[in-house]
Order: structure tokens, then C-alpha cells, then sequence
């Protein structure tokens, strides 16, 4: 039995675009399920919505389809791509988001979509989302195509520009990668486990914090750090925002300090 179809967009939810998406999904496979993963990734960053599909897809079911469409590109000769990898398809632009996802399963293959080969009526330059994405997800999820039958294979994919940690001496060093909607700031640091020694402290901009397990083992008005539920050092003002009390943004120089 498949498993569901998540969308990614950067559409957010007060346009018709998503739904459209939905209702082309739901008539040419109506039994698929379909699963809002998030509609409100920043806009025109395709690298943080493959950081985000790359964290979430292991908590769905094998066989989902993870349509992914944050593509400033669209209508241009920009590729798209399906990846298959982990027991799940991914269906994305390759504008540095499938790299980004390839980059966190353990094997994979990617073919390049030709939508003229498949016979699809592309009738917009602008919504993608609805004439290729939507229908090819529906058909993957069906049956009636496989992602071979897509187009030709394409290893190659277009580098992410997001940036990954550096060991420096005995410190990983980093950057914010982007904000939450609480004001909690995502770094790019991944929690290296006991193996990597003990955590003696964590800095954003110079300034040291305090690292805690949870939210509530900060004091009041306490910027602390803290590896969240994808294992990525966070940046927080538990009751508050980071980034309104403290001012601090993505590309803020972050830092974990480790004693072997």
C-alpha cells in the first residue's frame, strides 16, 4: 500500500495555490492521502525547504511521495527532479533543494523530468505547482508511472547554497540557518553525540550561552542553546523571541564548544 503525498511550498495558505495542488492530486488519484508538511517556508528558499523535507521525511511512511515547490525558477529551463531514496520519492526542482535532500539519505537515484515526453499540458510559465508537480505526484502515487518513466537519469544535482558547519580546534562552528515562528533561531550545527566529548558551552556573535535539555531549564529571560527535535542547535528566549529581544537573524556566526 503507498504512503501519503506531502507538499512543501513557500505558497503559504491565503491563496488558492495549495488547494488547486489538492483538488488536481485528489481527481486523478482520489484515494491518495495528501499531508501538509508546511506552506510557509521563506519565501524563494528552496535550500530551507529541502533542509526541512530532509529532517522529515523518516517520520513518514515508506512508499510517500514528498512534493516539494519553492521555485523561483519556474518556467525557466530549470530541472525537475524525482529522487528515489529510503523507501520514498521526491518530487522537487533541482534549484539546490534536491541536493539538499540527497545529501541526508543513504542511497538514492534522480531522474530528470521531461514533461513533453509525458505528454503533459504545461498550460502556465508560473504555476508548476499545478501542471507538473501535482499530476506527476497523482501518477507516481497511483501506479500508472514510475520514476524511471519520468525521464532520463540525472545524478548530477545543483549544490545547495546553504552553508554546513566547520570543526574548528575543539569548536563546531556555524551559522543561523533561519528563524521559527516562536523567534527560535536554527542553526546549521547537528548534535555530535557523546562520542564528540562533552559540551562545554555554545556562542552566537561571541556572546556564550548556557546549553540546556529543555525550554523550561532556562532562566527567566534567558537566551539559551539547546539541540532540538531535528538534533540542530537552536538558538532560544524561551517565553520570548530571539530575534525580537535579542535582534539576532540567519547568517549569525553560532558556535559549540566541545572538551574531548
Amino acid at each position: 500500500m503507498p504512503g501519503v503525498i506531502s507538499l512543501t511550498t513557500d505558497f503559504g495558505l491565503h491563496d488558492p495555490y495549495v488547494g488547486i495542488m489538492k483538488g488536481v492530486i485528489s481527481r486523478l488519484s482520489p484515494r491518495a492521502v495528501i499531508v501538509d508538511l508546511c506552506h510557509y517556508v521563506p519565501e524563494f528558499r528552496p535550500e530551507i525547504a529541502g533542509l526541512w523535507v530532509g529532517l522529515s521525511y523518516g517520520w513518514f511512511a515508506g512508499g510517500s511521495i514528498h512534493v516539494a515547490v519553492v521555485d523561483p525558477g519556474v518556467g525557466t529551463e530549470r530541472d525537475i527532479v524525482c529522487i528515489d531514496g529510503d523507501g520514498h520519492l521526491f518530487l522537487v526542482p533541482d534549484n539546490g533543494m534536491a541536493a539538499q535532500i540527497a545529501r541526508r539519505l543513504e542511497s538514492w537515484a534522480a531522474w530528470r523530468v521531461d514533461a513533453q515526453r509525458l505528454d503533459l499540458a504545461v498550460s502556465s510559465c508560473t504555476f508548476h505547482g499545478r501542471d507538473i508537480f501535482a499530476p506527476l505526484a497523482a501518477r507516481l502515487w497511483s501506479g500508472q508511472l514510475t520514476p524511471a518513466e519520468l525521464g532520463p537519469p540525472g545524478q548530477r544535482l545543483r549544490a545547495s547554497p546553504l552553508p554546513r558547519a566547520d570543526v574548528q580546534g575543539n569548536a563546531v562552528v556555524g551559522e543561523v540557518l533561519y528563524a521559527d515562528r516562536f523567534g527560535n533561531l536554527i542553526s546549521n550545527i547537528e548534535d555530535p553525540g557523546p562520542a564528540a566529548g562533552s559540551r562545554l558551552g555554545a556562542s552566537i556573535e561571541g556572546r556564550a550561552l548556557r546549553i540546556v535539555r529543555t525550554y523550561g531549564d532556562a532562566d527567566t529571560d534567558e537566551a539559551v542553546a539547546l539541540f532540538n527535535s531535528y538534533g540542530l542547535l537552536e538558538i532560544s528566549r524561551p517565553g520570548g523571541s530571539a530575534v525580537s529581544s535579542d535582534g539576532w537573524q540567519a547568517g549569525a556566526r553560532v558556535a559549540l564548544l566541545l572538551q574531548s
